[in-house]
């Protein structure tokens, strides 16, 4: 397809950058504005086609996301899968983890040659420069719905997450958290670290913004990292936890980009010598469901973290493209729900 050469040269710029994540190098943030593009959050229902409910039985989705590393993406993946099988559908599953944007427009292109009823899509980094793609997917008349971009066009619908509301409630939970556990603390002592990815694409930037909140609100909070970081995994979050507790060896507390990045630095946490974790406070701002159990039991250092779209992201987004596939009557924007979840502080007393 022709607009890959549009973005060859700026994807070469970053090659660097892409091959540093996997070696998981962290480095200090850069400063980042912090107001917030402008969103399409206000709701209008698309109404039934003519015939509707339509037979679902026997078609296919594309369902694009970056990483199937990120344990969250891949969960969900995973459930709305699970969920489809039971109606005939057929649901083929892309990670974009070596490739990035350019893995992703031959995936679209890959979806729109095998005639496929429907595409979802979480782009790899800057929605904007794949949306030539999602125009391509217009144009073959096939349905595709966008995760989480910031405006509605090109889509027929998206799945919309507020980002940085997203990153203050992170950020609320970890100062919850330094009150509960070091209520004699005084200010700027209670050291800090933020493993984010403010360079990143819009949507990661405005949560890291989020993050940066904590020292607004939590004056107890001594922030001495916070690191702009590539790549999404466990591995990954673990090298720049050991990165940064080899630099400041008395950071109590971090707030991870995402769940996998928790587990890594909740892994290098634990692997310390005689480490009280009961101490320590790993939040994240997207969710593993399988670590609910770890995060509420308050024995792990990784102790809350925020669910986007409460814990019933996978059934919301299996049941809009069925509704879409069906032709029944839908939203053209759902804005997704926000709920922490955390272990109950009161008890590390």
């Amino acid at each position: 397809m022709k607009h890959k050469f549009i973005i060859t040269f700026s994807l070469l710029l970053i090659a660097a950058l892409l091959i540093s994540g996997c070696a998981a190098k962290a480095t200090e943030a850069p400063a980042a504005a912090t107001e917030e593009p402008a969103e399409d959050t206000e709701v209008t229902m698309i109404p039934a086609k003519p015939g509707a409910p339509f037979d679902i039985k026997g078609k296919k989705v594309c369902y694009i996301i970056p990483s199937l590393a990120n344990p969250f993406l891949n969960g969900v993946a995973t459930s709305v899968t699970e969920q489809f099988k039971a109606d005939g559908v057929e649901v083929l599953v892309y990670g974009a983890d070596e490739g990035g944007l350019n893995q992703q427009f031959d995936q679209i292109e890959n979806c729109i040659s095998m005639k496929v009823d429907f595409m979802y899509v979480m782009a790899a980094g800057e929605i904007d420069q794949l949306l030539p793609a999602v125009e391509q997917v217009k144009a073959a008349g096939i349905p595709v719905m966008g995760v989480p971009p910031q405006k509605l066009a090109p889509f027929d619908a998206i799945m919309h997450t507020s980002q940085y509301e997203d990153g203050q409630k992170v950020a609320k939970m970890a100062c919850d958290f330094i009150e509960a556990v070091y209520p004699e603390a005084a200010n700027g002592t209670v050291e800090t670290a933020i493993i984010g990815a403010p360079s990143s694409n819009v949507g990661m930037k405005l949560r890291d913004q989020g993050y940066s909140t904590i020292t607004d609100i939590c004056p107890k909070v001594k922030l001495v990292a916070h690191l702009d970081i590539t790549g999404d995994s466990i591995p990954v979050g673990q090298a720049a936890a050991e990165n940064v507790l080899t630099a400041n060896p008395n950071v109590k507390v971090f707030i991870a980009q995402s769940t996998a990045h928790a587990q890594g630095i909740a892994n290098a946490i634990k692997a310390l010598p005689n480490v009280d974790l009961a101490k320590y406070g790993v939040f994240a701002g997207d969710m593993d469901p399988s670590m609910i159990p770890t995060v509420t039991s308050c024995q792990d250092p990784y102790k809350g973290f925020v669910a986007i779209g409460g814990t019933a992201l996978d059934v919301a987004t299996y049941e809009q493209i069925k509704k879409m596939l069906q032709g029944v009557e839908y939203p053209n924007i759902i804005n997704d729900a926000l709920e922490p979840i955390h272990c109950d502080f009161s008890t590390l007393k």
